[in-house]
């Protein structure tokens, strides 16, 4: 597999008398201290080893040093990793600080408008997070949030809270990332990632870390004929950073398409990919997972290496749905890819008004979640939602979207299911489109997703077939759940698809065998008032937890829930986002880093360790420490 060129550049221990003499130029005689700061470390992980994990912190109260704290990594410690990274080292500051005197002295109005105008759009921005709400609220616009009482008081300041104190943008050559890896477990501080930041339990930030700024890394490559154990055929590679209107615009020049995210602006090649990836082609493809032929990724030890069918097969498996920041931080993926085809999409609309009323809706919804096991065995991928505003409810249908099928195919599959509407009295009239190709397709169907409310709290489940079998009790239970939480002022979004192995070329991944029997993936919603005390806040938290959520539990509960997008408070985590394939993973995870330096919040290995938060919310502002209890993997939802 072809190198990038920012990967050809990479740290090698050639590369150490090169770096000795950049540092002793600075530093003088005290170059050897700086030098060890980037040092590999004396076990390849990708070899056999029987090294102990290390659960012993070097900060206070075994968490990792903090700001403040002897073992934080001083100025000049600082100093040498920007040297060595080429100034690529950045100490961050909230967006949002502009709107705030004590960062300037004095409120800049003008700059603060800009900001608020814009900050449902923030992707590109090196610590801002989509669920600011885990971040610790501490530097939000007040025309978001603004609080001076509660759990999340800010005294009307801004704050770094969750955000991570300094960054590295990774963007010309892969040993910034090395030697930023090398730096943070031979400190022993905490390490985050990110590209784009839209996982729900916002595992981009951290406060007191490093973070890696992998949002540049946009290189992208056609490879004709690549050739493995398990796969011969064409491939397309691209850099961490791309996002997916820029894998599908690069790649449907070549007459082709493969797989990426229902939004635009998640990157294909990041966390969505490594936490298993639903796509608009998950119903005739199967899952992301299914479609990464190699990594490119530099492990715990800070060596850069390919995990593929051929190289590091143990580690492939695991990156192919164990999740991000978990076991090395990707440079580049390589994917397979498909024809491009013919696609038709429809989008409609239907709700309470004056000639229907709620129970005539509520009919037409349960006659929808019946249609499920059609639209999943006529791969078809279908995203709406469904709100509560002030007793009236109504299902927004964003794409009903049909891969390799013909208008009037995709009509055909649908036409059952209007005329039971037309039966019921419900109106409804889909608006069609027809596309030549799936690019086209995707840019007039699925929108972009922008910056979770503060106050908003989600959780996810995946449904399998039989609960939406009409007729059974099963399926009638599953439908008042959901009514139910309607009725409670709860948003359900929601999707029909089936990414099954079949589908997916019987691929050997780590995802959950919970996304191949489920037919149904749902979200469901509720806003919080964040301005209560903490006390308030945590109950109730704890309340959607085991309230409406243990409910999906208990009428799924041999499934799970998708790790990107889950209740980061969700119990038995282990074996809701992975299954029986959680021990394996801890194992892999255990070998490839033995250090602890990734810690991803609900990842593999997360239970051993907590985030102490000062919010005393689960949130990502506070110290990460070994978390004297853990709950440890039962094999049960």
């Amino acid at each position: 597999m072809p190198y990038f060129n920012y990967e050809k550049l990479r740290q090698t221990a050639d590369d150490v008398k090169a770096i000795q003499k950049k540092l002793s130029r600075t530093f003088g005689r005290k170059w050897s201290h700086y030098w060890n700061l980037f040092s590999f470390s004396a076990i390849d992980v990708t070899q056999d080893h029987n090294t102990p994990v290390n659960y012993t912190l070097t900060g206070p109260d075994n968490c990792k040093p903090f700001p403040g704290d002897a073992a934080w990594p001083s100025f000049w410690e600082w100093q040498a990793l920007n040297l060595v990274t080429g100034g690529a080292l950045i100490k961050p500051v909230p967006q949002a600080h502009v709107c705030y005197s004590n960062s300037t002295g004095s409120v800049d109005e003008t700059a603060c408008e800009t900001v608020s105008k814009n900050w449902h759009g923030h992707q590109g921005d090196p610590i801002e997070m989509l669920s600011p709400l885990y971040q610790g609220m501490s530097c939000q616009p007040p025309s978001e949030f603004k609080s001076t009482v509660g759990a999340f008081d800010n005294g009307a300041l801004c704050a770094q809270g969750g955000y991570p104190s300094y960054v590295v943008d990774v963007r010309t050559v892969i040993a910034q990332m090395q030697l930023a890896i090398n730096f943070a477990r031979n400190k022993g501080i905490r390490l985050v990632v990110k590209n784009t930041g839209h996982d729900f339990s916002e595992k981009s930030g951290g406060a007191g870390s490093l973070s890696l700024w992998t949002h540049h890394l946009k290189e992208v490559a056609l490879v004709e004929h690549y050739k493995s154990a398990n796969y011969s055929g064409p491939a397309f590679k691209a850099g961490a950073g791309i996002q997916g209107f820029e894998i599908y615009k690069a790649i449907s020049s070549y007459g082709l398409t493969t797989l990426g995210g229902e939004c635009p602006t998640v990157s294909p090649t990041g966390g969505w990919i490594m936490g298993g990836g639903h796509a608009p082609a998950s119903g005739i493809w199967g899952m992301g997972a299914d479609h990464a032929l190699a990594f490119e990724v530099v492990t715990a030890d800070g060596r850069f290496v390919t995990a593929s069918s051929d190289h590091n097969p143990d580690l492939f498996w695991a990156l192919r749905g164990g999740g991000g920041l978990t076991f090395g931080v990707v440079s580049s993926v390589l994917v397979r890819v498909h024809e491009d085809g013919p696609v038709t999409s429809a989008s409609w609309s239907f709700g309470t008004s004056a000639i229907t009323t709620k129970e005539t809706v509520y009919a037409g919804l349960k006659s929808w979640f019946a249609f499920f096991p059609r639209g999943a065995d006529n791969e078809i991928y279908a995203y709406f939602n469904i709100f509560n505003v002030g007793g009236s409810v109504t299902l927004t249908m964003a794409s009903f979207f049909a891969m390799n099928k013909t208008l009037t195919q995709a009509q055909e599959i649908l036409q059952p299911w209007l005329d039971d509407m037309k039966s019921l009295g419900v109106p409804v009239e889909p608006e069609w489109q027809s596309f030549d190709g799936f690019y086209t397709a995707y840019n007039g169907s699925f929108p972009v997703e922008d910056v979770i409310n503060s106050g908003v709290v989600t959780a996810s489940r995946l449904f399998p077939r039989e609960n939406f079998m009409n007729g059974t009790q099963l399926f009638d239970d599953t439908f008042d759940s959901i009514t139910g939480n309607l009725d409670a002022g709860m948003a359900v979004i929601g999707y029909n698809m089936a990414p099954t192995l079949q589908r997916g070329g019987y691929q050997n991944t780590s995802v959950s065998q919970a996304w191949r029997d489920s037919i149904g993936y749902m979200i469901i919603g509720v806003v919080t008032n964040m301005s209560m005390p903490a006390e308030y806040l945590v109950e109730q938290r704890r309340n959607f937890t085991n309230g409406p959520m243990q409910r999906w539990r208990e009428l799924t509960p041999n499934s799970g829930a998708y790790l990107n997008e889950a209740d980061r408070m969700e119990p038995n985590l282990q074996y809701s986002f992975w299954g029986t394939k959680y021990p394996s993973l801890l194992k892999v995870k255990q070998h490839y880093d033995p250090f602890n330096l990734f810690y991803a919040t609900t990842g593999v290995g997360s239970e051993f360790f907590e985030v102490r938060s000062i919010d005393d919310y689960p949130d990502e502002n506070g110290r990460l420490c070994v978390n004297p209890d853990p709950k440890l993997y039962f094999p049960k939802s």
